[in-house]
């Protein structure tokens, strides 16, 4: 069965329901992947979600996931089956993204010392990435879930370094992880900071 080794903190992963027949190596496949990443942050991203309305659901989460994904992987937006490291045992994936679901909706209500939208978005985007709910792609899938709550409030969007963030040895790389791993231990400034960085200039 073919393999792809993917840079150092991502999710192992073979090519069991690899649609396209022309990728061989991880290049061809990164690059197939952008295609369907361009895509989703195009379709996601024209309207913007109506802030007042519980938009964020298990089902629009395995949405996006399958948008970004489905001309690849044939299990683009469904939830892994099997124990990943990282994350969470499988069986707990459903509960923790509506848990999530419900965190969002109430940090969202919250009128007395609210936390800031960036922040709410980056932790928003941790925990996906900490519950990795899917065989692949997380952190593109948890970045782009980010940005969409960032549109629904009118906040901003981080111009992200695509290439460079899913790159092994790369400076973005390396921040990146430790961002995650700082948020892992209950410290969002490192990834708020991160996030920050790649906002447009005013």
């Amino acid at each position: 069965m073919k393999s792809f080794d993917p840079p150092e903190h991502a999710t192992p992963f073979d090519a069991d329901g690899l649609l396209p027949s022309d990728v061989h190596t991880l290049a061809d496949l990164n690059a197939a992947e952008a295609e369907g990443v361009m895509a989703a942050r195009t379709l996601h991203l024209k309207r913007r979600k109506n802030p007042a309305r519980a938009w964020l659901t298990d089902a629009y989460i395995r949405r996006v996931h399958q948008d970004l994904f489905d001309q690849v992987w044939s299990w683009a937006g469904h939830y892994r089956t099997i124990d990943i490291k990282p994350g969470i045992p499988f069986h707990r994936i459903g509960t923790e993204v509506g848990l999530l679901c419900r965190d969002v909706e109430s940090r969202d209500r919250q009128t007395e010392n609210p936390i800031p939208i960036l922040e709410r978005a980056v932790r928003l985007h941790h925990r996906l990435v900490q519950i990795h709910p899917f065989r692949n792609g997380n952190g593109r899938h948890g970045r782009l879930m980010a940005d969409i709550y960032l549109r629904a409030h009118s906040h901003p969007l981080p111009e992200w370094p695509y290439a460079e963030i899913t790159q092994e040895g790369t400076s973005p790389r390396k921040e990146y992880v430790l961002a995650l791993k700082a948020a892992d231990r209950g410290d969002y400034q490192p990834l708020v900071t991160y996030t920050r960085q790649y906002l447009p200039r005013s």
